[in-house]
C-alpha cells in the first residue's frame, strides 16, 4: 500500500509517494522436476527468499500441482505466509516440490507476493507421469510371503536382464541413473537437499580416473553398496547399477568394505555428517560405516536386492573377505540377524523417495530388472518381517474449503509428517471408521464413485499432495471430512490413530455456473449465472484495490429456491485507473454465506507498477525498479524543492516485464532532500529522495 504524503512550497504541492518494499529471491528458476506418478510427489528443491521495508505479510503461493514449505521433510501446501519483522525477512529457504494428479506436463510458477512492493515470480516445470512398471511385470506375485515371495521375485528380476560391464558401462549408467535436477552427480555419501551441498560434481569431467581423491569433493568413483570384495568381484555383480552408486572418491575409501550400521564411538566424519566408528546396534560392536538418514532407506534397499536377485549364489559368499560379518551363508534370510533388523529399520526410517523411483526407472531401460523393493516396499515387510513403519505424528494442518459450485468443493491443506494422507468423507455426519493398518485403499474423488471403509466413509484423496478437488456432490448438504496420514505402502501401511484432523461444511445452495467482469466502454459490466437457487436470499458485488480490503459494490435479491437458469448482471461505473478485483458473496436467508472466486481488471492505460527506490536515503546511487504495462519511453528528473534540474534523462522500454535504472555518479549533488520525477506515457509519479 502506497502512503501519501505532502512537501509545501510557496507556489504548489508536490505529492510523495514513499518506497514500496522489496522481495528477492536466490533464483529465477528451479531445474525441471523431470517425471512424477500421480499423486506422488518429487523430491524438493529449494531458492531462498528475503524481504526489505515490506509493510505486509509475504505470501508464497505455487501453481496448481506444486507445493511449498519452510522445512524440506514436511509441511508441505499451496501457500505459505512469512510475517516481517519491522518490514524485514532474513534470507529464507523455501522448498517447492511437485505433487501431481494428472498425466502431463505442467509448468508454472512459485510467486513471492506482498501488497505495495513488486512480485518476485519463480518459473518451474515438471511431468506426470503413468506408472514405468510394466503392467505383467509383478503379476506372479499374489500372497506369497518370506522366502516363498523372495524366490517369485528373484525368477521375474533375474530373467532377461542385461549386463552393462563394469567399464565403461557403469560409469555411461550414472549419465541417467545418478543426476540431480541441476544435472551435476547425486552422491548419496555428500549430495544435500535441505541446504547446500559442501560439493557438487560435473558428470564425467570429475570422474575418477586414478589420481585425486586424498580428500573430499576432488572426484567421485563407483561405490559398491554391497562391497564387491563380498563377492569377489565376479560379474555381472560388480556392475550391476542396481547397487553401485556414484559416490565421492575419498569418502566411499573411509567406508571401504565395513558394513553399514550406527556408530557409537566415532573415528571419521564427513562434511555432511556420515560417520565411521565402532557399532552401537544390537547385535554387533565392530567397526561399521553409517550414512546420513537421507540415504539410509536407499541403501538398505539396494542390498536387500543384490541378495534376491542374487539368491543362487549369496549363500557362497560368506567366506568372501569380511562378507562373514554380515551373511549367514544361507539363501534365506541371507543375512546375519543384526543385519536384517538394521536393514529394516532404515527402509522404515527412510521411506521411498522420487530419486529412487527415477533412479530405479532409468537402471530398468539399461538392465531390463528392477529393484521390486522400490516399485513396492510392502515387499521388505512380506519377505523378512520385521515392525511397520512409524505411525506419523502430525495432523495435516491450515485447512480452507473452497467451494467451487454447489457440487463440487476443494480442500486445501499444510500436510502432517506422513509421508502419504487420505481423505475421507461422509454426508450428514462425522467420519466413524478409518483405515486399518496394513490395508490398501483405493480412492477416488468423484463422489458418486469413490469407495467405501464401512459404510458411508467415502474415501476421497490418497496421496502425498496437499489438495483434492472433490466432485459429483449434492447442494445445500452438510458433509464432515477426515484427512488420516500415514507411513508404509499397502500391506506396511501405519495410519494415524490419533489427533486426526476432523472438519465439516454445507454444500453452496447455489449453482454458480459462471462469474466475470469485463471492461466496457460504460464500464466493468460484472455478470454471473446460476443453474439453481436453494433458499437464496440476495447476492453481494464486492470490489477491491488490493485483494485484501473488500467494499461493497452492490447487493441484488437472489430467487430464493429455483430450478431454473438465472442471469444477474450490473455495470461498475467507477473508472478503473489500477488493478482492480471482484468477487461474488451469495448469502442464504438463515444468514450463511460463500464467497465465489476472484476475477480481476487491469486498466488498458499505460501505468507503471511496483516502483521501488534503492537505497533511500543514498550516497551516490541508487536503483529504480519498476514494472510496465506497456512499450514506451520513461523519463526522469532530480530536482530540488525550489525546482531546480539536477539530473535528467530517459529510457526506452518494453511492456509487461521488470525494468530497472541505475542512477549513478550523484557525488557531486548537495547533501539534501529532492524530488524524483518519472514520466511515462503522459502520467507522472513523484517520489521524495535524500541525499546523504
Amino acid at each position: 500500500m502506497k502512503s501519501i504524503c505532502s512537501i509545501f512550497l510557496s507556489v504548489f504541492f508536490f505529492p510523495i509517494v514513499s518506497n514500496a518494499g522489496t522481495i528477492t529471491q536466490s533464483l529465477s528458476t528451479l531445474p525441471n522436476f523431470g517425471n512424477v506418478y500421480p499423486f506422488h510427489s518429487s523430491t524438493s528443491q529449494r531458492y531462498t527468499v528475503s524481504g526489505s521495508s515490506l509493510t505486509a505479510n509475504l505470501v508464497i503461493t505455487g501453481s496448481n500441482g506444486y507445493e511449498v514449505s519452510l522445512t524440506y521433510g514436511f509441511g508441505y501446501s499451496e501457500s505459505i505466509i512469512i510475517v516481517p519483522i519491522s518490514g524485514t525477512i532474513a534470507s529464507t529457504p523455501i522448498f517447492v516440490r511437485f505433487s501431481p494428479t494428472a498425466i502431463g506436463i505442467l509448468s508454472g510458477t512459485i510467486s513471492n507476493v506482498s501488497v505495495g512492493s513488486p512480485t518476485q515470480n519463480l518459473t518451474i516445470s515438471g511431468t506426470c507421469i503413468n506408472w514405468a512398471i510394466p503392467t505383467a511385470y509383478y503379476t506372479t506375485i499374489n500372497t506369497q510371503r518370506g522366502a516363498s515371495l523372495k524366490t517369485v521375485l528373484y525368477n521375474k528380476i533375474s530373467a532377461g536382464t542385461i549386463s552393462l560391464g563394469y567399464t565403461p558401462g557403469v560409469w555411461n549408467a550414472f549419465n541417467t541413473t545418478d543426476v540431480q535436477p541441476n544435472g551435476k552427480v547425486w552422491d548419496v555419501y555428500s549430495t544435500l537437499f535441505n541446504q547446500a551441498s559442501a560439493y557438487e560434481f560435473t558428470l564425467v569431467t570429475d570422474q575418477d580416473g586414478g589420481s585425486g581423491g586424498t580428500s573430499e569433493g576432488q572426484k567421485y568413483n563407483r561405490e559398491h553398496s554391497f562391497p564387491q570384495s563380498w563377492f569377489a568381484s565376479a560379474s555381472p555383480m560388480i556392475s550391476d547399477v542396481h547397487h553401485v552408486f556414484a559416490t565421492d572418491k575419498f569418502v566411499n575409501s573411509q567406508r571401504g568394505d565395513l558394513p553399514y550400521g550406527t556408530v557409537g564411538t566415532t573415528n571419521w566424519t564427513s562434511s555432511i555428517g556420515a560417520k565411521r566408528g565402532s557399532c552401537n546396534f544390537p547385535g554387533y560392536t565392530n567397526t561399521v560405516f553409517e550414512p546420513i538418514d537421507e540415504y539410509k532407506g536407499d541403501l538398505a534397499r539396494a542390498q536387500l536386492y543384490i541378495a534376491t536377485r542374487y539368491e543362487n549364489a549369496v549363500a557362497g559368499w560368506q567366506s568372501n573377505a569380511s562378507a562373514d560379518n554380515v551373511l549367514n551363508g544361507t539363501i534365506y534370510p541371507a543375512f546375519d540377524p543384526w543385519h536384517i533388523s538394521l536393514l529394516l529399520e532404515w527402509n522404515n526410517l527412510d521411506p521411498i523417495s522420487d530419486k529412487e523411483i527415477k533412479r530405479n526407472n532409468a537402471v530398468f531401460a539399461l538392465q531390463n530388472n528392477r529393484n521390486p523393493f522400490i516399485d513396492s516396499p510392502q515387499f521388505v515387510q512380506r519377505i523378512w518381517g520385521g515392525v511397520l513403519p512409524l505411525e506419523p505424528t502430525i495432523a495435516v494442518s491450515n485447512i480452507t474449503i473452497i467451494n467451487n459450485s454447489n457440487n463440487s468443493v476443494t480442500l486445501k491443506w499444510k500436510s502432517g509428517n506422513g509421508v502419504r494422507r487420505m481423505v475421507l468423507v461422509k454426508t450428514g455426519s462425522a467420519v466413524n471408521q478409518f483405515p486399518t493398518d496394513t490395508v490398501h485403499y483405493q480412492a477416488n474423488s468423484n463422489f458418486s464413485s469413490a469407495p467405501q471403509i464401512g459404510t458411508g466413509n467415502f474415501i476421497a484423496y490418497n496421496g502425498t499432495g496437499s489438495n483434492v478437488t472433490i466432485t459429483n456432490l449434492a447442494a445445500a448438504v452438510n458433509y464432515h471430512y477426515a484427512i488420516v496420514e500415514y507411513n508404509g505402502w499397502y500391506t506396511s501401511s501405519n495410519y494415524q490413530n490419533t489427533g486426526i484432523a476432523t472438519f465439516n461444511s454445507t454444500t453452496l445452495p447455489v449453482d454458480l455456473i459462471s462469474f466475470d467482469a469485463e471492461k466496457t466502454d460504460a464500464g466493468i459490466f460484472i455478470t454471473w449465472v446460476t443453474g439453481s437457487e436453494i433458499d437464496n436470499d440476495f447476492f453481494t458485488v464486492e470490489k477491491s484495490i488490493n485483494n485484501q480490503r473488500w467494499d461493497i459494490l452492490r447487493t441484488i435479491k437472489g430467487k430464493g429456491t429455483t430450478v431454473s437458469k438465472t442471469n444477474y448482471q450490473l455495470i461498475d461505473e467507477q473508472e478503473i485507473t489500477q488493478a482492480t478485483y471482484y468477487r461474488l458473496k451469495q448469502t442464504d436467508f438463515d444468514g450463511k454465506y460463500t464467497y465465489s472466486k476472484t476475477v480481476s481488471i487491469k486498466p488498458t492505460t499505460p501505468d507503471l507498477y511496483g516502483i521501488t527506490i534503492f537505497p533511500n536515503p543514498f550516497k551516490q546511487e541508487f536503483r529504480i525498479s519498476f514494472q510496465a504495462d506497456l512499450t514506451g519511453t520513461i523519463k526522469y528528473t532530480i530536482s530540488n524543492l525550489i525546482g531546480d534540474i539536477n539530473v535528467e534523462t530517459h529510457m526506452d522500454l518494453q511492456g509487461g516485464t521488470n525494468k530497472q535504472m541505475d542512477v549513478l555518479n550523484l557525488g557531486n549533488i548537495p547533501v539534501g532532500i529532492y524530488i524524483l520525477q518519472l514520466e511515462y506515457e503522459g502520467k507522472q509519479y513523484r517520489y521524495k529522495i535524500i541525499k546523504q
